[in-house]
């Protein structure tokens, strides 16, 4: 009895590390974390948010063979790349990790000026594909690259003939506006938005200005911190008015982006 007793005891201290080793390696592939593009596009450009977040209760540690921490690239109808983030630059080649604390958020903004080939791409709906370049997490390889892609589209306009190269500063509901206006009755509007409530109304102005020659403007907004949204984006919207009264040759312009959630 005593000799199987001490058998049993033995074959179980040999398995022992054996449970232990499986639960270590199997713990990486529960990791939670999500990566996502969040594409907008503008009239001149298309701004990109990229972001990396840690959903779950462990410290995240995601390693890249350079500097290079992203991929964006934008496909046309036929599936023609018309843009890729890293041509043109280059990365540092060597090691570098980022570590997420639990629930830690990592963003990175990136712009595209619809150009390709030394022209603006044309008119219509295009395929933005992000992909995060980490080749391992935790000291694990990503075999599934999945989790690390995304993909959205987006509707690039046309050119606007009545407004070009509008930028906007500032931030905390205080902005400063400023690019060139030709309006073909020699004035143009503009409201500002969150997407659910008109934060100021119509206003009119007349630069000075008519089509076809182009006038810089600059304008100043200030709204009260009490209109500002909690979660969600200030847009400027600048147009004309037609011979009916109609809306036409709309130019929205992102100020600010909230979230206040994180």
């Amino acid at each position: 009895m005593r000799k199987v007793t001490l058998l049993i005891i033995l074959l179980l201290m040999a398995v022992a590390p054996v449970l232990a080793i499986g639960e270590e390696k199997q713990t990486p592939a529960n990791l939670e974390y999500s990566f996502y593009i969040d594409p907008l596009a503008g009239p001149d450009k298309a701004e990109f948010e990229i972001v990396l977040q840690n959903q779950g209760n462990t410290e995240l540690s995601f390693e890249f063979p350079t500097s290079q921490k992203y991929e964006i690239t934008v496909f046309d109808a036929n599936k023609k790349k018309v843009y890729q983030y890293s041509e043109g630059k280059s990365f540092t080649q060597a090691f570098e990790t980022l570590t997420l604390k639990p629930q830690g958020k990592m963003k990175w903004m990136e712009s595209w000026d619809y150009s390709t080939a030394g022209k603006r791409v044309p008119e219509g709906e295009y395929t933005v594909t992000a992909q995060l370049k980490a080749t391992s997490i935790n000291g694990k390889p990503v075999g599934d690259k999945k989790p690390l892609t995304d993909t959205k589209t987006m509707y690039i306009p046309g050119e606007n003939p009545v407004f070009n190269g509008v930028v906007s500063e500032g931030n905390k509901g205080n902005y400063i506006i400023k690019g060139e206006a030709r309006p073909i009755n020699g004035k143009f509007f503009y409201t500002v938005e969150d997407g659910h409530n008109q934060l100021i109304p119509e206003t009119e102005v007349a630069p000075g200005a008519k089509y076809p020659k182009w006038k810089p403007f600059s304008l100043e907004i200030s709204i009260p911190e009490s209109k500002l949204p909690q979660n969600g984006s200030v847009i400027l919207n600048l147009y004309e008015r037609g011979k009916d009264g109609e809306i036409i040759h709309t130019y929205p312009v992102l100020l600010e982006r909230f979230n206040n959630h994180n």
